[in-house]
Parts: C-alpha cells; sequence; structure tokens
C-alpha cells in the first residue's frame, strides 16, 4: 500500500495551472486598479400584503378604468367608421391599437390581482424553442468579467501607451509644420511680385493653423501624463483602500476556497492512510493489485472533491470571476488530460503493476541493470552494488522500458568495492568508489576515475571474484621432439610445483596445468597455466613474472634450446 501517499495523480498537472489562476485572482481583484463596483442587490420581488389579500376599493377602480377605457374604444371605432381621411383613418388605428394593449393589461392586472399572481395567458404560452448550443457563447460569457477587470486594470498603462503614440504623432506634426513655415518665410523673403506674395502669406497663414493645434495638443498630452506618471498621496490611499476591498471581499472568498479545497484534501489523504493502516494481505498478488487500483481511485476522487469543493463554495458565496477562474481551470485540466490521455493510461497501468515494467523486476536504465523496488508516481530502482544505488524516478521514465524476472545468480555490477580488475589494455587497479555515475580506482599508486560507460567499454576483468589464471605459451627448439612429451612435459610440472611451494603465494593456488599445446612451424608450444583464488589477486603481477622466471631457470637447468 506504499502507492498511497498524500500525493495525487493529477497534482503535477494541477501545479503548473493554479499558478496562473492566482496571478489572475490577484489581478482581477482589483488591487492596481479601479474597484469593480459591487453587483446592486436585485430587488426584492413584490408580494401581496399578508394583511389583505385585495381591497374592495381598488379592484372598483380597476374594473372601473376597464369599464371607461372599453367606452373610448368603442367610441374611436364609431369615429374609424366616419372618417373618411386616410391620414386621420391611420390615427385613430394607431389610438385603438394602444387601447387594445392597455386593455389586454388592465385585465391581466385585475385577473392576477384576484388570483394571487397566476393568469390564463400563461396556460396558452407555448414552450420557447431553444437555441442551438454554441460553446464559444457560452465561454465568452464566463470569460467576459474577467476580460472586463483585466482591461479595466490595464487602463492606465494603456492610456499612457495611447498618450505617447499621440505625442510622437504630434510631435512630427510640428516638426513637419516648422520645416514648411521656414520654407515659406524663406521663400516669401525672396519672393518680389505682389501675386506671389499674396498667395504665400494665405498658405503660410494655413500652415500657422495645424502648427498652433498641434503645440496646443502637446501641451494637454504632457499635462496628463505628468498627471499619471506622478506619484500622489490620493493613490495610496487608492491602494489601500483596494487591499482592504480584496481583503473583505474577493480575497476572503479566496480564502475560503482554499481551506475548503485543503480540509477535503487533507480528510481524504487521512482516510487514506487509515485504509493503509488496516491489516491487508500483502503477499497475495491480487490483493495487491486490488490495493493499487483502491489507491488510485482514491487519488482521483480526493482531487476531484477538493476541487468541487472549492467550486461550491466561490457558487454559494457568489463570487462568479473566481467561480468563473475554476471552471477555466477545470476546461484547461480536461483539455490537457485529452491531449495525453493514451499517455495517462499506460502510466496508470504501471501504477497498477499491469505493464511492461513490473515491481520486483530486473530493468535496464541508463546501461546499468537495476531492481525495481516500489512502483509509484516516484518509483525506486535499487542497485545493490553501487554506492549511492538507488535511484527515484518519475513514473513517466519508465513508461516506455521493459523489465524483466531475473535469476538470483545474475550479476549486477561487474566488480565491488575491493576488487582487482584488469581493464582492456593490461589496466591493472583495485576498486575504490562505484556509483551509478563514476569508477575511481588505484592504479599505478594514483586513483584514477572513469565514467560508468567508460569503465564498462573496457571490458573489466573480476580477478577477486571467482580467482583468475596466469597462462604462459613457450616455445621450445624442434630438437625436443622425441623428449618432449615423455621427459620435458612431467619434468616442468615437477620443477614449477617444487618452485611454487615455496613462495608465498602458494595457499592461493587451486592448480597448475602443463601441457604439450602445439607443433608450430618453427618451435614446440608449451602451455603453463596457473590457477589462483581471488585471495592471490595482490600478487597477480609477482606470479606472473615468477613463472615466466621460473620456466627460464628450467630450461637452463636441464639444457633445453629455447625456439
Amino acid at each position: 500500500m506504499a502507492l498511497l501517499k498524500p500525493v495525487p495523480l493529477l497534482t503535477p498537472l494541477i501545479i503548473p495551472l493554479l499558478v496562473p489562476f492566482f496571478f489572475l485572482v490577484l489581478l482581477s481583484s482589483g488591487i492596481c486598479a479601479q474597484p469593480v463596483p459591487a453587483t446592486k442587490p436585485a430587488a426584492p420581488a413584490t408580494t401581496q400584503s399578508t394583511e389583505s389579500p385585495s381591497s374592495d376599493e381598488s379592484l372598483y377602480e380597476l374594473l372601473t378604468t376597464i369599464k371607461e377605457t372599453e367606452n373610448e374604444r368603442t367610441a374611436l371605432s364609431e369615429q374609424l367608421k366616419d372618417t373618411s381621411n386616410p391620414a386621420d383613418k391611420q390615427q385613430t388605428l394607431k389610438q385603438l391599437q394602444s387601447l387594445d394593449q392597455r386593455l389586454i393589461d388592465l385585465k391581466n392586472s385585475f385577473e392576477e390581482t384576484v388570483t394571487g399572481g397566476q393568469g390564463l395567458a400563461t396556460l396558452a404560452e407555448k414552450p420557447e424553442e431553444k437555441a442551438p448550443f454554441n460553446w464559444k457563447k457560452e465561454l465568452e460569457e464566463i470569460v467576459r468579467p474577467l476580460m472586463d477587470d483585466l482591461k479595466q486594470l490595464t487602463e492606465r498603462p494603456r492610456k499612457m501607451e495611447q498618450l505617447k503614440n499621440e505625442q510622437m504623432l504630434q510631435e512630427d506634426h510640428l516638426q513637419l509644420a516648422d520645416a514648411a513655415i521656414a520654407e515659406l518665410e524663406k521663400t516669401l523673403a525672396q519672393s518680389k511680385h505682389a501675386t506671389v506674395r499674396h498667395a504665400l502669406k494665405d498658405l503660410l497663414n494655413q500652415w500657422q493653423e495645424p502648427r498652433k493645434n498641434a503645440e496646443s495638443r502637446l501641451q494637454r498630452i504632457d499635462t496628463e501624463l505628468q498627471r499619471l506618471i506622478a506619484p500622489s498621496e490620493e493613490l495610496g490611499e487608492e491602494l489601500i483602500t483596494k487591499l482592504q476591498k480584496f481583503a473583505s471581499g474577493r480575497g476572503l472568498n479566496l480564502i475560503l476556497a482554499l481551506c475548503g479545497f485543503v480540509l477535503i484534501y487533507l480528510v481524504l489523504i487521512g482516510l487514506g492512510r487509515l485504509i493503509r493502516r488496516l491489516p491487508s494481505r500483502k503477499h497475495e498478488p491480487g490483493t495487491r493489485r486490488l490495493a493499487r487500483a483502491i489507491a488510485l481511485l482514491l487519488r482521483t476522487l480526493t482531487v476531484t472533491l477538493a476541487l468541487f469543493t472549492a467550486m461550491l463554495i466561490l457558487y454559494v458565496l457568489g463570487d462568479w470571476l473566481l467561480f468563473g477562474l475554476m471552471v477555466l481551470l477545470m476546461i484547461t485540466l480536461i483539455w490537457g488530460l485529452q491531449k495525453s490521455l493514451p499517455r495517462y493510461i499506460r502510466e496508470i497501468r504501471l501504477l497498477l503493476n499491469m505493464g511492461g515494467v513490473r515491481e520486483g523486476e530486473r530493468i535496464l536504465y541508463n546501461g546499468l541493470p537495476w531492481r525495481i523496488a516500489s512502483l509509484n508516481l516516484f518509483s525506486t530502482l535499487y542497485n545493490p552494488l553501487l554506492d549511492g544505488g538507488l535511484l527515484r524516478l518519475p513514473i513517466d521514465r519508465l513508461v516506455d522500458l521493459q523489465s524483466r524476472p531475473y535469476s538470483p545468480e545474475e550479476p549486477w555490477f561487474p566488480s565491488q568495492v575491493g576488487d582487482i580488475v584488469i581493464l582492456e589494455g593490461d589496466i591493472y587497479g583495485k576498486v575504490l568508489l562505484q556509483t551509478p555515475e563514476i569508477v575511481q580506482m588505484h592504479i599505478m599508486g594514483a586513483t584514477t576515475t572513469f565514467s560508468v560507460a567508460n569503465y564498462l567499454g573496457k571490458k573489466p576483468r573480476n580477478l577477486s571474484r571467482d580467482g583468475f589464471a596466469i597462462p604462459i605459451n613457450f616455445k621450445l627448439n624442434y630438437l625436443h621432439h622425441e623428449t618432449i612429451l615423455t621427459d620435458i612435459v612431467p619434468t616442468l610440472r615437477a620443477y614449477l610445483e617444487e618452485q611454487l611451494a615455496q613462495q608465498p603465494f602458494h595457499p592461493h593456488l587451486t592448480g597448475l596445468l602443463v601441457e604439450f599445446n602445439e607443433a608450430a612451424n618453427s618451435s614446440l608450444n608449451l602451455l603453463i597455466v596457473g590457477m589462483f583464488t581471488g585471495a592471490g589477486t595482490e600478487d597477480y603481477w609477482s606470479i606472473h613474472r615468477f613463472l615466466h622466471r621460473t620456466i627460464l631457470s628450467a630450461c637452463n637447468h636441464y639444457n633445453w634450446a629455447i625456439a
């Protein structure tokens, strides 16, 4: 039941969405903008007095009005019959229509007064036809309050930007007008013809007007910009007022919604921990898989109910802006799940121990074998032969991998700390440290560090684990072809055994092989192999030199010719 940790399955998706959510809440609260006027409460519905359902006087007055309106309509109908002028006839028809509508309203008012607000007209109403659902329009209605608040929030900087743009435009106009006026004055000073000078003066007067307008507008823009940029005491007071409004209004609603979310979340997480403490048959695969499924379902239910609680609190408080933001959050979450649903299904299969990677099996990750200690949102991989050989990986890293059952005899790494290893190129050294990233060895009196990939690429031979053998191929002259099998081989074996018995590494000797290997083109080759336990690895090179030296000594002692 390790799966019942208090980390919901959808939390990695929700956390990035909550950051812009709270940012938008602070913006929409109006801290830096004009406060949003509170919505006026709806006027209470007019209810009939409990003292008297209706008075005879009011009903009598209503009936009298109806009778007078009917008489007036009858008179207009008679007048319409006697009217021949089309214009007068049209006017009379409009008056009749107005009286008809008034009669209907008066009769309905009388009926509703005596029946407690009911009317026969409602029984004849046809059901309204529903317009087709338009999700864009519905979403626009949800987002519109937020956009209005954001628009109001950015009103000041937008206005400043507009003023700056207009300022640049008016400066360009002023510069253009100055240049044109300068040219006109220059031309006017040089001109001597009266007609031309008159035309130039008229044109100069025409250019003076837009120049004055540009200067005037620039002065107003500068004044407005200074007012918007310059800080004032009113701004500080306004900010304090808005902070207070936020703390007592939308801020309080947000805190209540968050408290509801946290409360439900903690209660359900506590329930999950309580279930985990109950006795269970953990060693039965079916029971364990069922426990994982229940834990996963509980996680999803925890997040869903917590979000629903927060939305319900905002709905009851009537904070439609925050409620709309929560709805947008849920829509974004569902849309994100829709896009990545196939991968999440694979991750859920892994969490239920039903995927390609299963708990307790062996997996290859970054070129190293690992045992899957546990499968969770952050799974644990373990390698017993590495220092710090415990990895915590998110579940998505394991989706594309494959695990398999392993044999107890399978090695988890070619060496252990303290082993004597020979790398490719006859690099002899002692392992000092091995981690998932590096291997350090003591080589020729110095510490050498290899990356794990480089270390494994050098095909390490471990001399300490199962012992080692030192093979020597020794060549004798063809002069000894008659005695090599019957005399030289047994004599050399006895000589080596006698000399080895006097060496300090003799206790580590497990076998000695002296055999005729082959008859080469120009020599008779002998194969000498000394086999030792892993405890003798410290004397590896000493043994190697000793065997060569002893074979040469035997040749000198028995006068054997070397090829």
